[in-house]
């Protein structure tokens, strides 16, 4: 796979046909190999029984013989080294072209789980958890509102599932990381921006970074029993005696091969020779065996992670460039995989894994697990530091990775734009969950003199899924990668949201007072430059509607005196009023009453809602005239108690 060129633009068909070809160009590969594959297998069968028989016709001629099956053998060694190099390249290209199929799945926007929307579980491996190589910054913590509120990690998709294309655990761990805590810093967010499009602007590459990830799917359990072996590894525990005793071992395998040509020339008494070497070592290695076998118990069964890791890193210093905060990932893969790092290790660890009568033998003659564990040790304490560094340097690049894909794989997106006072401009926006034949674009714009927005109409117009737009983009810029929009100028802020409020038995909360409490952090914001986008839909749904309305419209004056951002969607109409002055605004979503019932067009409008459905649904629905013409009174005398109480 040598293919690097760059896709053009991921809007339009740009990235779905340059997808087609490179998978195109990958089945081409993919049947090479096969092919080739197949030719070297018989390559394989017929030296290995060639030098096998050659030497019948030859026998009276032995030198001839002789060399003609050395010859023989080295060509099978060729076949056999070949044919795993086609076997190889045959799973390399498989391996992108799931990626691919995946990518295209995806492309222009559709609404498609690849991975799991499921937010990682803290009762996973201690490896999953690894140190972030790139630093974030300061941070803002979304509590488990705003997650449920913005649909972080909701089915079927939610916006984790939108983001996660991770083959590891920890990879999934540091995306869902990088989404739970946005970055309040531009210039880290710039840094990371730089990054993602990098990775977005070179699919060739970043495609074939993640094909090698995914060979360490399904590998999370084996992946974290290396990360926590490696981190547990310590030098075998006597080293004067263990260089003792390899010694000792040579001098037994001499003495031991002594014995055997003594024996095979006729002198039977050397075999007293044998067992009394068998047991000496067998005594010693009783001795050696409870600390050998703990110094390669956390290393049974890792060899395949290992090998999976080995190959994701050498792709990731191959590929991964020198600029932008990239370089420092390409640096931990370079120092991994240096010869004597990974490399020497993996080279070893299949041994652990051995076992049986044989391996018995070995132990006991010749200290077989003394060598392993040796063999293992040394490069994994003297190299700890780089092998944790690629590890995590793996799991920031595929969480750099899924956001360079979500980003290729919009049809309508942009790098948002810091900007230098404070503001949040969204124009064409759109919500990343819901499909683009669908969605209907709309802007916000929040800036110094018009900091509240109160947003009316009915329900199922729209005015939640704006909240949630505005809030969902002002995410995704604050992790780097595009917003889904036209344009977006903006200033980190601490996004809070009160949206869905539910009670909890657990902690003892009515949804009142859980609604309370979480309004309170609007409230009460932290002291620094860096704004709230508060984002609320029927404050106080929770209790009674004169209490409600009379906290309602205390909290949202009380919030339009300070210099944060809100949205606030309502049916209330006092609360338009106080959005008809500096630093508020009204919006609405309009519907028509239609023959099948209500029909929203979903688009933004300036001002206050003028309309009122509720009482004509209920007549097209065919409710009895006596009761509509009572809800009828009754509203006329609640307006004219309002005007009055006003007045």
């Amino acid at each position: 796979m040598t293919d690097s060129g760059s896709a053009g633009s991921s809007q339009g068909g740009g990235a779905e046909a340059w997808l087609t070809g490179h998978q195109q160009r990958l089945e081409g590969q993919r049947a090479r190999w096969q092919a080739a594959g197949t030719r070297w297998s018989w390559a394989r069968l017929i030296t290995f029984f060639g030098a096998l028989l050659v030497w019948y016709p030859l026998a009276q001629w032995p030198i001839l013989a002789a060399g003609t099956c050395l010859l023989g053998l080295i060509l099978y060694c060729v076949a056999v080294a070949r044919h795993k190099q086609a076997r190889d390249e045959r799973d390399r290209a498989e391996r992108g072209l799931t990626i691919v199929d995946e990518s295209l799945k995806r492309c222009g926007g559709r609404v498609t789980l690849i991975r799991s929307h499921d937010a990682p579980g803290d009762a996973c491996d201690s490896g999953a958890t690894l140190p972030p190589i790139l630093q974030d910054g300061p941070t803002w913590t979304l509590t488990g509102q705003e997650r449920d509120d913005l649909d972080l990690f909701s089915p079927p998709v939610g916006i984790f599932g939108l983001l996660n294309r991770a083959s590891t655990a920890p990879g999934c761990h540091r995306l869902a990381g990088l989404l739970q805590t946005p970055c309040l810093s531009t210039e880290h967010i710039l840094a990371r921006q730089a990054a993602v499009r990098w990775l977005e602007e070179h699919p060739a590459e970043r495609l074939r970074v993640m094909a090698a990830a995914s060979i360490l799917r399904d590998q999370d359990e084996w992946l974290g029993k290396l990360i926590a072996a490696l981190r547990q590894a310590k030098p075998l525990p006597w080293p004067m005696a263990s260089v003792l005793l390899r010694i000792w071992s040579v001098v037994t395998a001499g003495l031991t091969g002594f014995c055997l040509v003594k024996m095979g020339l006729g002198q039977a008494g050397w075999v007293y020779g044998i067992i009394a070497l068998a047991l000496v070592n067998g005594l010693t290695y009783w001795c050696l065996r409870r600390t050998l076998n703990h110094c390669l118990a956390p290393w049974k069964n890792t060899v395949t992670a290992a090998r999976g890791y080995l190959h994701a890193a050498r792709q990731g210093a191959e590929d991964l460039p020198e600029e932008t905060v990239l370089g420092e990932l390409r640096h931990c893969f370079a120092n991994a995989t240096a010869r004597e790092a990974l490399p020497a290790m993996c080279a070893r660890l299949a041994w652990a894994d051995s076992g049986g009568m044989i391996h018995a033998f070995f132990n006991v003659m010749f200290f077989y697990d003394l060598f392993v564990a040796g063999a293992i040790l040394r490069p994994a304490v003297a190299h700890r530091e780089a092998l944790l560094a690629g590890l995590s340097s793996l799991a920031d690049t595929e969480a750099l990775t899924s956001l360079a894909c979500f980003a290729y794989e919009q049809p309508v997106r942009c790098y948002p734009v810091p900007a230098d006072e404070a503001t949040i401009t969204i124009a064409g926006g759109c919500h990343p969950l819901i499909p683009p034949e669908r969605v209907v674009p709309n802007d916000v714009r929040l800036n110094g003199t018009t900091r509240t927005w109160v947003i009316t109409g009915s329900n199922m117009s729209g005015k939640s899924t704006l909240l949630r737009m505005a809030g969902v983009n002002a995410l995704l810029a604050q992790l780097g990668t595009v917003a889904v929009a036209r344009e977006m100028t903006w200033r980190p802020v601490r996004l809070v949201s009160d949206l869905q409020v539910r009670d909890s038995l657990a902690s003892d909360e009515s949804y009142f007072l859980a609604e309370v409490r979480h309004l309170r952090r609007m409230l009460d914001p932290p002291e620094d430059a860096c704004r709230i986008l508060g984002l609320m839909d029927e404050p106080f749904r929770g209790t009674n509607s004169d209490e409600q309305v009379a906290a309602s419209l205390a909290v949202v004056e009380h919030l339009m005196g300070t210099d944060s951002f809100f949205m606030v969607a309502t049916h209330e109409q006092r609360i338009t009023e106080l959005a008809e002055k500096p630093p508020g605004a009204n919006h609405h979503f309009r519907e028509d009453l239609g023959a099948s019932g209500l029909v929203f067009d979903y688009r933004l409008h300036a001002g206050p809602a003028d309309t009122r459905n509720a009482l004509r649904v209920l007549e097209r629905e065919g409710y009895p005239s006596t009761l509509l013409e009572r809800a009828r009174n009754y509203m006329k005398d609640a307006t004219a108690q309002r005007n009055q109480g006003s007045s």
